[in-house]
């Protein structure tokens, strides 16, 4: 049995702990304040403090953990093992740096508590982390970080079993707006004919017509395609519907249309679904329980997977009433101008609350990309995407972590602007089915 020294035992080194030891590493392991039992203790040890005591595996401990309130940090950047590592210290730290209070401050999301300066729409920036302005964005550093780790605790303890890791991936797809055309009470139908006529948009006139009058299918119906694909490659998918009010940034169907209805039954048959939070439960929290239950119903199923529409979340806010609405699954971590790993982990890991320091029952997602990241790139073409993409697949396959990927049914269709980026689409299915 491992055990573990520490000068104070608190909520969030039991929350590390049991992340890497026992969820990563599977290692059972027990902790102790008191020395002398640390020293007497014959079987592996590791001392996380301040001090060395002996020839046990020493990491040199910062303060992070011993705390329980929430203040302006700088853990510090270095370069060690070939890449990136936070709370680096002095040679007598047998790894060279903090790993725990680095994981930690990268699951936790520490920086998202401190102040930053908001985006348009109001929310933490890819470019305000730290992971941004010290190019390791696109690298998984806290699985690095474990792995590492865990080869150290190998050299260490001969003999010592470990848990092995699997490469998986999952592909999501958020339906914000299930139709091009089809769905639209009349109103919507001019106004949206008119605005074509005031943009010389002639196609956009012509395709209406023939849809709404059955002789097209809608070009944002792309259902039978992704089921297809799905079940022909043994896909792991989750689709996240948005069933809120009509609003600014909300612009789907009302979720009473027929045909809202007609799909969700057709994609639940091959597919998780999930819900999508509209924009505005940042501010009105207490809708994500009404838009929730409305695909309950809508389904028939009981929905416990969320993701937020724009990925517009606050922290702790958001998660804790996703918590209040019965959700224990998240998949909202990431950022939609940026690839990348928010989180620094492409591996699933349970909310640490830091306002009210304590692991929720909330379980974390990571988001690798959204496809909509480099279609806002001025400098990203669809082949230049698709070569990144291949390189974050290989970087979590590197560490068996879990990739994952956000499209949108109207991305994959087959209208022209989008033409392109279907076949990364269909080029990113073949590469992680071949893996």
């Amino acid at each position: 049995m491992l055990l573990i020294y520490l000068p104070s035992i608190t909520q969030r080194s039991k929350y590390i702990f049991e992340l890497i030891f026992k969820n990563e590493l599977g290692l059972a392991f027990e902790v102790t304040t008191d020395i002398e039992i640390f020293n007497r203790h014959s079987q592996e040890k590791i001392n996380y403090s301040f001090f060395r005591h002996g020839d046990e595996l020493f990491i040199k401990a910062s303060p992070l953990l011993f705390e329980n309130f929430i203040k302006k940090i700088d853990p510090g950047v270095d370069e060690k093992y070939e890449t990136k590592v936070l709370f680096p210290n002095d040679t007598s730290c047998d790894m060279g740096f903090d790993i725990f209070s680095a994981v930690f401050f990268m699951v936790s999301r520490y920086e998202e508590y401190l102040p930053f300066t908001p985006d348009a729409h109001g929310i933490f920036n890819a470019t305000e982390t730290l992971a941004y302005k010290n190019n390791f964005l696109l690298i998984p550093v806290v699985d690095k970080w474990i792995h590492l780790f865990k080869n150290i605790l190998q050299k260490k303890f001969s003999g010592i079993k470990l848990l092995p890791g699997r490469f998986k991936a999952i592909v999501t797809y958020d339906i914000d707006v299930a139709y091009k055309f089809k769905g639209r009470n009349f109103k919507r139908i001019a106004g949206g004919t008119i605005k074509d006529l005031v943009n010389f948009n002639f196609r956009n006139i012509y395709n209406r017509v023939r849809t709404l009058t059955n002789q097209q299918e809608d070009p944002w119906y792309v259902y039978d395609y992704l089921q297809e694909t799905i079940i022909r490659n043994n896909l792991n998918s989750i689709f996240f519907f948005l069933l809120g009010d009509r609003s600014k940034y909300d612009r789907n169907l009302n979720y009473k249309n027929s045909l809202v209805k007609k799909l969700i039954d057709k994609v639940s048959v091959f597919s998780n679904i999930g819900i999508h939070p509209s924009y505005i439960t940042t501010s009105h929290p207490e809708k994500i329980l009404i838009e929730k239950e409305r695909l309950e119903i809508l389904s028939g199923k009981q929905i416990d997977k969320s993701r937020q529409h724009y990925l517009k979340f606050i922290l702790p806010e958001t998660y804790n009433s996703l918590i209040d609405a019965g959700i224990t699954e998240d998949y909202s971590m990431g950022f939609s101008d940026f690839p990348g790993f928010r989180a620094g982990t492409c591996k699933p890991f349970y909310f640490y609350d830091l306002k009210n320091e304590n692991q929720t029952s909330l379980k974390i997602f990571p988001i690798t990309l959204m496809e909509g990241s480099f279609m806002n790139s001025n400098a990203s073409t669809h082949l230049n995407a698709l070569q990144e993409i291949y390189n974050l697949v290989e970087a979590v396959k590197n560490v068996n972590g879990t990739f994952m990927s956000i499209w949108h049914n109207h991305t994959v269709s087959e209208t022209n602007e989008f033409a392109d980026w279907k076949k990364v689409h269909d080029q990113m299915i073949r590469f992680i089915t071949q893996i």
